[in-house]
């Protein structure tokens, strides 16, 4: 997981002010949701991986979990970037970048979901972090890199 948070005010030159890269937690319900995939039938699934959201929670995340402690917003994921599947290890990694109207708060937490509404999805990944104060005059971009 990658965080970066900009200095907006200059949109043709955004000036990187934090920048983390966090290890994440794929929970339980993520595990299942992949393996369902792999089989083909058992557990229905749907719907991919479509959105990240952030919330204010700095809780540790555990493998239990199916929500974000307190979701603030969910994006539609922007980019997703698949050419680390023919990496050894492989990776997947989605992209969303949060713009200047888009959570204004302190954040600690984000994941990806299935859905873009909030409590109707499976979670894949959660992680936390130090809080980021994030405000009208920043965009925050997200990395979201899944490998084993």
């Amino acid at each position: 997981f990658e965080i970066g948070l900009y200095d907006s005010r200059d949109p043709q030159n955004p000036k990187l002010l934090d920048y983390r890269k966090i290890d994440n937690v794929v929970v339980t319900a993520g595990r299942a949701y992949v393996l369902s995939r792999i089989l083909g039938s058992g557990l229905a699934q749907t719907d991919t991986m479509t959105a990240i959201a952030v919330g204010t929670v700095t809780t540790a995340p555990a493998t239990s979990d199916t929500l974000l402690g307190s979701e603030i917003l969910r994006l539609g994921i922007a980019t997703f970037v698949t050419g680390g599947l023919t990496a050894n290890p492989p990776s997947w990694q989605a992209q969303v970048t949060f713009a200047t109207n888009q959570a204004n708060t302190t954040l600690g937490e984000a994941g990806i979901f299935n859905a873009s509404g909030a409590n109707v999805q499976t979670m894949l990944s959660h992680v936390t972090f130090a809080t980021i104060n994030k405000t009208s005059t920043n965009t925050l971009a997200i990395s979201y890199t899944i490998s084993n």
